[in-house]
């Protein structure tokens, strides 16, 4: 005992120094003014079995609300923070994920006053898999005159896990919607595929192309009163004119002016009088002649004078 009293006597300077440095520390911690702040925490949800999904709306992050030392609720605020959540054993249905105070590990000096939401609730659901053919999905129309010759999905099926109760009623899967009212040619588009409010997800990345083929129509058009030209000879003729359908791309023929055709009844080496003779039409490059009316005509060829 009386050596434990004399070595306090011992180095009394350096001892008294040490106190006050512990005191003042004190008062520096325990004293610092105090403040609050909400906190943004990145939810991460691990070891979720493979045959559940989640097919509820989960927050990206939790708000947790916390007040403390001003220096300690800086240093938080300017941290990247997580929580994880682990549903390892967890089975379907409705889970319900506590977040009380002694969920996070903050410092001892930081204290939680709230967290929203609390308590995070999950539904889980049991899945399959399936492979299903891919629908393209194809709105408006091409511009006038044109029309969808062919169309080619890439890859044409995929493999998609989904909650079985809705993949299992599904006989395809539909592209993004592919508007034609802009296409006039040939075009190659990449597209995604539209799961809509489904919960599922591909087993594999895919890229969808579209091959689209769109053509001109290949129309018919009716000319009548195509003037009829008798040729070398002249001759009257009866009817003068005669009635032509054609057939050929939309904008060719719809933009066709009669002066374009010629019709013509050969008179070379006939000698005067009546005779019956067919009508041959010259019809311009691109366009096929698919009717004509009447293919016979009457011809007068008169005695030379």
């Amino acid at each position: 005992m009386t050596g434990w009293l004399a070595s306090l006597g011992r180095h009394k300077g350096l001892k008294l120094l040490s106190l006050l440095l512990a005191v003042a520390l004190w008062f520096a911690v325990g004293g610092e003014e105090r403040s609050q702040a909400t906190l943004n925490l990145n939810l991460e949800l691990v070891n979720l079995s493979p045959d559940l999904m989640i097919t509820n709306d989960v927050p990206p992050s939790i708000q947790v609300r916390v007040s403390g030392p001003r220096r300690l609720i800086r240093s938080l605020s300017e941290t990247r923070l997580v929580h994880t959540v682990n549903l390892a054993g967890v089975k379907a249905g409705r889970y319900e994920v506590p977040l009380g105070p002694g969920s996070f590990s903050f410092p001892r000096d930081v204290l939680v006053t709230r967290v929203q939401p609390n308590p995070l609730v999950l539904t889980l659901a049991p899945t399959i898999t399936r492979t299903l053919p891919i629908k393209p999905a194809l709105v408006g129309q091409p511009p006038q005159g044109y029309e969808v010759k062919s169309i080619k999905v890439r890859p044409d099926h995929v493999t998609v896990k989904g909650v079985a109760s809705e993949l299992a009623k599904l006989e395809h899967i539909s592209t993004l919607p592919i508007d034609l009212a802009n296409l006039s040619g040939p075009v190659t588009l990449a597209t995604d595929l539209d799961f809509k409010n489904l919960h599922l997800t591909l087993k594999e990345p895919a890229t969808i192309l579209v091959d689209l083929v769109i053509t001109e129509k290949i129309i018919t058009r009716t000319l009548t009163g195509i003037q009829i030209y008798a040729r070398p000879q002249a001759a009257k003729l009866r009817p003068s004119t005669v009635t032509v359908t054609l057939s050929g791309p939309y904008r060719r023929l719809t933009n066709l002016k009669t002066s374009e055709l010629l019709a013509t009844v050969n008179t070379e080496n006939l000698k005067p009088g009546r005779h019956t003779l067919e009508v041959s039409v010259q019809v311009p490059e691109g366009l096929r002649l698919v009717g004509l009316s009447p293919r016979k005509i009457k011809a007068r060829l008169a005695k030379p004078s």
